[in-house]
């Protein structure tokens, strides 16, 4: 990104704190370009292409996020009516638009490819990748989310897609990886199983993570 030229921190911070950035020039287009490849990606296994508002209201939030997230991790937006929250990620407003709906089984899996900006605190990781533009408080994401049958092994097999999904797109931007499973005592009280994707960054010499892939099984829908 150095050798492109397309980064200001320095400004980012002056307008809006730490953690913010302008990219300009190359980097916009590539940018640009990463989140389209992404989505015709996933398009082509059978994900459909959905984009999520940005803040949900606080009765729908309570039902898809952590409580530790509304410290750490969530923007409360405030003004007339019910407060509100800007996502963290486009998982959160997918899974709540499923909140009182009844669901054909036959139609399931029903395979979304969420498309949305990001928005987080970051306010249990002061001082930490604070280099470059890791933990940044405003990101662009495109999601593999998946609602499947809760019969069977379904939702098991889906997530096994999943990653193996992440893994072929990696693999196609020919970026070294490797795959850690969570162990249960760092694990949320929605994931049964946790896999994160994590890729060799070599100015910080060390694997950092681009995906987490989880099973909530029925969490949410008991929700």
């Amino acid at each position: 990104m150095e050798k492109l030229g397309g980064i200001k921190q320095d400004q980012g911070i002056k307008v809006s704190g730490a953690r913010a950035y302008f990219l300009s020039g190359d980097l916009v287009r590539l940018n640009v370009a990463l989140q389209s490849y992404g989505l015709d990606f996933l398009t082509k296994r059978g994900y459909t292409p959905t984009y999520t508002p940005y803040f949900m209201n606080q009765s729908m939030m309570e039902k898809v996020a952590q409580l530790e997230q509304f410290d750490e991790e969530l923007y409360k937006v405030t003004g007339d009516g019910e407060d509100k929250y800007l996502i963290a990620t486009s998982e959160q407003p997918l899974a709540a638009f499923y909140s009182d709906e009844w669901i054909d089984i036959e139609t399931l899996p029903n395979r979304i490819a969420g498309v949305s900006t990001c928005f987080r605190k970051e306010a249990g990781k002061h001082g930490s990748d604070t280099g470059g533009i890791f933990r940044v408080h405003q990101f662009e994401k495109i999601e593999q989310f998946v609602v499947t049958s809760p019969f069977g092994n379904e939702s098991w097999h889906e997530m096994d897609l999943m990653i193996n999904c992440s893994e072929e797109f990696y693999k196609s931007l020919d970026l070294p990886f490797r795959i850690v499973s969570i162990v249960s005592g760092k694990l949320n009280n929605a994931a049964s199983k946790k896999l994160d994707l994590e890729a060799w960054f070599p100015a910080s010499q060390s694997y950092r993570e681009l995906v987490s892939c989880s099973n909530c099984t029925d969490y949410q829908s008991r929700r």
